[in-house]
């Protein structure tokens, strides 16, 4: 069987990705951000981004951090804007609009709704904090509720979006992706919530490479592969930053 050969530049992979539309990036605070994907996203002219994602990142102008900076993000929808400054300043100063905060939970449950095709989720979680008069102001209606057993949950949409990044270790040609770490989080899920998907991998290898159990994400849900940084110079750069806020000593960013 021939499989078709994903693997594509940076430029031509993230061709798709205008302004006004809807991104959604895979990471945990700094941990399994596609750091060439997003390099490339902050040297170029799309704007009006709607950024859909977990975190705002990693504090100390770390890579998807300057997102919030750069005047690229029309809205952030995600768990909090606390973990960098420059979130935190975008969103004091209604530079970047933000309508309402998910629990993480619940975040990660409305992508996973995007990416199953469902119509909505019922969530618990927050009823009588959450729904409290004033708590989002920049909401046009309140959060809508069901009843149901006895029980009222939020009714949660689903997440999508136009285009999604993820990161991963390594991936063959035709999209197969294998993680490994923190980047295992939801990052498949994700990649079937966008309409298209980029993957940025350590390493691209040919089809047949990853063991079928390895697979974390199929490869029919991406749509390009990417060649990001060697896991050394990725360990190297996430060493340097550490370093930088005081978390590693310096000695140990000069050795990597």
């Amino acid at each position: 069987m021939r499989y078709a050969n994903k693997v594509k530049s940076i430029e031509a992979a993230l061709a798709p990705l205008r302004s006004g539309m809807r991104l959604m990036l895979g990471e945990f605070v700094g941990a399994g951000e596609a750091a060439c994907c997003i390099e490339a996203l902050l040297t170029s002219d799309i704007r009006d981004l709607t950024l859909i994602a977990n975190t705002p990142g990693l504090r100390g102008g770390f890579l998807k951090a300057q997102l919030f900076a750069s005047g690229q993000l029309a809205e952030f929808i995600g768990t909090h804007v606390g973990t960098t400054d420059e979130s935190t300043s975008a969103y004091l100063t209604d530079a970047v609009r933000v309508t309402e905060f998910f629990p993480m939970g619940t975040w990660a449950e409305k992508v996973r709704a995007g990416a199953m095709g469902l119509g909505a989720v019922l969530v618990p979680v927050g009823i009588g904090i959450l729904d409290q008069p004033g708590m989002f102001p920049a909401r046009a209606q309140p959060k809508e509720k069901l009843a149901l057993d006895g029980r009222e949950f939020f009714v949660e949409r689903p997440l999508t979006a136009d285009v999604s990044i993820i990161k991963g270790w390594r991936a063959d040609m035709f999209g197969n992706v294998e993680f490994r770490g923190t980047s295992l989080q939801n990052q498949r899920e994700i990649a079937m919530a966008g309409r298209y998907t980029v993957v940025e991998v350590n390493e691209i290898v040919e089809v047949g490479a990853i063991a079928p159990e390895r697979v974390g994400c199929p490869g029919v849900f991406i749509d390009a592969v990417v060649q990001g940084l060697t896991l050394e110079a990725q360990h190297a750069l996430y060493k340097a930053q550490w370093a930088k806020l005081g978390r590693l000593p310096q000695d140990t960013a000069a050795s990597a």
